[in-house]
Order: C-alpha cells, then sequence, then structure tokens
C-alpha cells in the first residue's frame, strides 16, 4: 500500500482532518483546516494543543515511513508551542535528521496560514520494525 494511501485511510487523521501533501526521501508536509471542533475555547478558535502536536506527530511519522518503507511507530515527541492557532491552515513539515538501525529523530515545524510559527517538535520513531508479530502490521492482526 502507498502511504498517501495508509495515511488516507488512518481513522484518526480522517477524524481530525489530517491530509499529507508530500512524503519522500525523509521529508514530509501535511496540513490540517482548524475547524470548530478543534479549538479549546468556547465561542473562540484557538486551536487545542492536541491537535497541533497531533498534526506534527502524524506528519513525522509519515516522514519516517517515507525513509524506510514500513510502520515506525512513535517512541516521543517533545513539542514547543510558540503561538496559538486562531484559524485558517496549518501546515506540519517534517525532516528526518537522524536514521539509525533501531532510533529516527525528525524536526517538525508548524505554520498557519501568514506562516507564523506555531510550534516546533522533535520527535523519535522506532525505525526498526523488530522481529515477530506486531499490532502495526498483517501478522498482528488477529
Amino acid at each position: 500500500m502507498e502511504l498517501s494511501e495508509m495515511f488516507a485511510e488512518m481513522p484518526f487523521n480522517d477524524h481530525l482532518g489530517i491530509e499529507l501533501q508530500e512524503a519522500a526521501d525523509g521529508y514530509a508536509v501535511g496540513h490540517l483546516e482548524l475547524e470548530e471542533e478543534h479549538s479549546s475555547n468556547p465561542g473562540k478558535l484557538i486551536a487545542h494543543g492536541g491537535v497541533t502536536y497531533s498534526l506534527a506527530d502524524s506528519v513525522a511519522g509519515a516522514a519516517v515511513v517515507s525513509a524506510n518503507h514500513e510502520v515506525t511507530p512513535t517512541i516521543d515527541m517533545r513539542i514547543d508551542y510558540l503561538a496559538p492557532a486562531t484559524g485558517g491552515t496549518l501546515e506540519a513539515s517534517a525532516q528526518v535528521v537522524h536514521n539509525g538501525d533501531n532510533v529516527a529523530t525528525v524536526e517538525v515545524d508548524v505554520t498557519d496560514d501568514d506562516g507564523t510559527e506555531i510550534a516546533m517538535a522533535r520527535g523519535t520513531y522506532k525505525s526498526d520494525g523488530g522481529e515477530g508479530d506486531s499490532p502495526w502490521t498483517d501478522e498482528g492482526d488477529a
């Protein structure tokens, strides 16, 4: 299955509205159109931090998959929120900065329509699927 198809079929990405624009050679870009259900405040659109985090994590994961051509679960991600996202489209761009035998490291920038930096993140992902069954692959399905 192509990465773009896999990404589009992920229920969580579909639920939030995260779309992958490109992913190749350890680089990925995705976006999310902010809607009322993404807000942390009633009556005013200010994106919940979890929405921004989810966008960053999903796009970073796509960057690692594009480099390793296999599922790469998140180990850890640290995010710095730099400005509130108050509408329009959020875009995340992710670049694999280290792709080791077991762990990959990705840097992610999240910006809004005006180019304002909303967040910066750095995540680590399992770059080697290991041996045997896995919940993320067909072999792990019951």
